[in-house]
């Protein structure tokens, strides 16, 4: 899917009446309406966060929490998943992404925090697989195109997520397309996807999950095309929709501010906490953290 790097979308003006005498941009194809007006008026928050992504420290020390957060409601994902069905392998990962964090605390470049990110998240996967690669084909994360029913499934889980966080971040006053652990690209909402890490785990991937366990969706109600990958049929993408909402509707206690909230006001709170970072310096981004 091809990211939008734009914050407004336009329409072609509408086709001249018969009899019409002027003739405006618009008929050559400009255009001529807009769908949407500007988000947030005050530039302040992202003119500070254009300073911070220039500066290597503290864009450093953001991407390090971003990812400190993700590795720690994955652990905690898989203790969740041992105390129901213990897995030695499980475990041994587990202590893995424990071991991990350690050393990510220590981690002075973002090449260093995207490496550590990028093996612990194989190693976390690496359990799905052996759960997984005899029914639904899972051998590991992949993507660009999703080789199987669960990579098409966690694909579509986070660009739903991402269009979430991008929204979330607009509303707060952020340039969604101006990140520190994901670094600036054409038409690639970075500052979106740094947000999401620590929410992968805890909604798509929890969300998913639960659509395999539960029968939600089925290992042949998904179409493999060799160019295209992946996709999920039309009742499989329906029945995932139904399931990422209800997840997004859940209440879960928000620790920074000690309230019960939905994941969608969550990642709305953590979108604005992040913005007051950006903000002031002395006041650090504090991921959530599931229990």
């Amino acid at each position: 899917m091809r990211w939008q790097g734009r914050d407004d979308h336009t329409l072609p003006a509408p086709r001249p009446r018969q009899g019409d005498r002027h003739r405006g941009a618009g008929d050559q194809g400009g255009p001529g309406g807009r769908l949407s007006s500007l988000t947030h008026t005050d530039p302040t928050a992202r003119r500070a966060q254009y300073r911070l992504a220039d500066d290597t420290g503290r864009a450093t020390d953001l991407a390090r929490t971003f990812v400190d957060g993700k590795l720690a409601n994955m652990r905690v994902a898989l203790l969740r998943a041992d105390r129901r069905d213990p897995d030695p392998l499980r475990a041994d990962v587990a202590e893995t992404l424990a071991a991990t964090r350690l050393v990510l605390a220590d981690a002075t470049s973002i090449d260093q925090i995207m490496g550590y990110e990028g093996s612990a998240t194989r190693e976390y996967f690496r359990t799905w697989r052996h759960m997984f690669a005899d029914l639904w084909g899972f051998t590991g994360r992949m993507r660009r195109p999703p080789p199987d029913p669960i990579n098409a499934m966690l694909s579509f889980g986070y660009t739903l997520l991402t269009h979430e966080a991008i929204a979330a971040l607009q509303m707060a006053g952020l340039d969604p397309a101006v990140g520190f652990l994901h670094q600036a690209r054409w038409g690639r909402p970075s500052l979106a996807l740094d947000l999401i890490e620590e929410f992968r785990p805890i909604v798509v991937d929890a969300v998913v999950l639960r659509c395999i366990t539960t029968g939600t969706v089925r290992p042949e109600e998904a179409d493999t095309d060799p160019e295209k990958g992946c996709r999920l049929g039309t009742r499989a993408k329906r029945a995932f929709i139904a399931a990422y909402e209800h997840r997004m509707l859940t209440l879960f206690t928000h620790e920074p501010t000690r309230r019960r909230v939905s994941y969608r006001v969550g990642l709305g709170l953590q979108a604005k906490a992040l913005a007051r970072t950006v903000l002031d310096p002395d006041r650090p981004y504090r991921p959530i953290r599931w229990k």
